[in-house]
């Protein structure tokens, strides 16, 4: 009894498990052959953009020789498959169209908005279902500009029938009872498998199209046009907007998974058999997992970054990725703790922790290090003038070019306000006021903060160990002393300290 109800339970649990796990299988299967069909609509239309791009180029448009653009237009409207091109002006006035004989008066466009996005903005446009004004018939635009030079003169648009799409959907082999449609950006039908002359031109159902309008992809249950359950699935265009929607109706969705269920329930017969087994293996299966979050555990406490892997367990995993937010977070903490908020530098209590490293290293080594004392000038002037707001930017801008300018070896740090210091290592005094006239120097670039031009120079000390002081406390002090002198002498200057 403790082995066979156990195992019971768990098998119809395995079996409830399995049936949902192969519908999902189904749904994320026909999400992937929507995708693939919403990117062959993608194609269809990159074609016709192609042809119209390159037939834009003739040089029967720049000579004004429309006569032999038609017979060139012509030929590639054969070679799209008998899709009907129209040259055009921003008012809709036509020159060309190939499915009327070239001098023959021409009907006005219904076409006007597209036309004129494309004259304004020189980019492709792909209208929605539309009935043409001439062929009477259900057509959808693909409409291109011609430029002159840098201007866009007319509209070079093709007026691709809805048989090219539905030539794409029988291209596409799926089951016979499936229901596929392709539907334009307003949601109307462009294509169908079943009656497709019935609701070409129609609307999809609202709940489809409301779907389609939150997301890029889904799949829920519903009920079609002429009213047969499926579970619709959808995939929209990333270029043209055009979205594919599968129907699989729920009768049939329901008997392939109870038939994969009547397997299951066979299955149960045989896994009631080897109940002892498998409780073997997955308490074994249960115990490493719960093993392998030791590791991380300890990871943890010793303040390193946790870096989890499945654990084929779901409470593991579970616990697993608390560990991998809690390291997160403790880190970014910790980041925080050290460095400024605004600027992304160490602030003022990290730049002395690495700066009495160095100093020990620089001793024991008996090597040299500076540091650089910087004050902005005139920054409490672009505070009152413009706000904290650009101030902020501008601190922001100065630490980008710090970072620029300095090696990465070097630390810069924000001390408070407008004053940051940097530690130069391995750099005697005189090759730092070197380095210290080239940060004057970029950081005198005028600066562009929004619509704002902001100048701003710097006062910077220098003090170099061991001759300045060899400790933090005294390189600080004494390169805060000189940039003081600095600014008493003129700003924008450099000032080595005194012995």
């Amino acid at each position: 009894m403790a082995c066979i109800i156990p195992a019971s339970l768990m098998a119809v649990m395995l079996i409830s498990y399995d049936y949902h796990r192969a519908r999902e299988q189904l749904i994320r299967d026909s999400v992937i052959t929507a995708r693939a069909m919403a990117s062959a609509v993608d194609a269809e239309f990159a074609i016709v953009e192609s042809s119209l791009l390159s037939l834009a180029t003739s040089p029967n448009i720049a000579t004004n020789d429309f006569s032999a653009f038609y017979e060139q237009a012509r030929e590639v409207s054969f070679g799209q498959g008998g899709i009907n091109i129209v040259l055009s002006d921003a008012t809709g006035k036509q020159f060309v169209n190939t499915i009327l004989p070239f001098g023959e008066p021409r009907i006005q466009q219904n076409n006007i908005p597209n036309i004129k996005r494309v004259i304004e903005t020189g980019n492709p446009v792909i209208s929605n279902l539309f009935i043409g004004p001439i062929s009477k018939r259900a057509v959808v635009a693909v409409d291109v500009p011609v430029r002159r030079g840098n201007i866009v003169v007319y509209n070079l648009g093709a007026g691709v029938f809805t048989e090219r799409f539905s030539k794409l959907l029988s291209q596409q082999n799926l089951p016979p009872d499936w229901i596929a449609a392709i539907l334009d950006k307003s949601g109307t039908i462009v294509a169908r498998t079943h009656e497709m002359q019935r609701f070409v031109g129609q609307k999809a159902v609202p709940e489809l199209r409301n779907r389609i309008s939150e997301s890029q992809e889904d799949a829920f249950e519903t009920i079609t046009s002429e009213g047969i359950p499926v579970l619709a699935v959808f995939s929209r265009a990333p270029n043209s907007g055009w979205s594919v929607a599968l129907g699989i109706p729920a009768k049939n969705l329901s008997s392939e998974l109870m038939h994969s269920f009547s397997w299951l329930i066979l299955a149960t017969a045989i896994m009631l058999g080897c109940s002892l087994y498998l409780a073997w293996v997955i308490g074994g299966r249960i115990a490493r997992s719960v093993r392998g979050l030791v590791a991380p555990a300890l990871a943890l406490g010793a303040g390193k970054a946790v870096e989890i892997q499945s654990f084929n367990l779901h409470e593991a995993d579970e616990v697993g990725m608390a560990l991998a937010k809690t390291s997160e977070m403790l880190l970014r903490a910790q980041h925080q703790a050290n460095h400024d908020v605004l600027t992304g530098l160490a602030n003022q209590s990290l730049f002395k922790e690495i700066l009495d490293q160095r100093l020990t290293l620089c001793q024991r080594n008996e090597t040299c290090l500076s540091v650089l004392y910087i004050d902005l000038d005139n920054f409490k002037k672009v505070n009152d003038e413009h706000g904290h707001a650009t101030g902020d930017k501008l601190l922001q801008e100065v630490a980008e070019r710090f970072k620029a300018d300095i090696r990465a070896s070097d630390i810069a740090a924000r001390i408070g306000g407008d004053e940051f210091a940097i530690v130069l290592i391995d750099t005697q005094a005189s090759e730092a006021t070197q380095v210290a006239a080239k940060l004057i120097n970029s950081l005198s670039v005028p600066y562009q903060i929004g619509n704002l031009i902001v100048e701003i120079s710097a006062s910077i000390g220098v003090a170099g160990f061991p001759e300045s002081g060899t400790t933090s406390k005294a390189l600080l002090h004494r390169a805060d002393v000189a940039m003081y002198e600095a600014k008493e002498m003129g700003k924008g200057r450099v000032i080595v300290a005194t012995d």
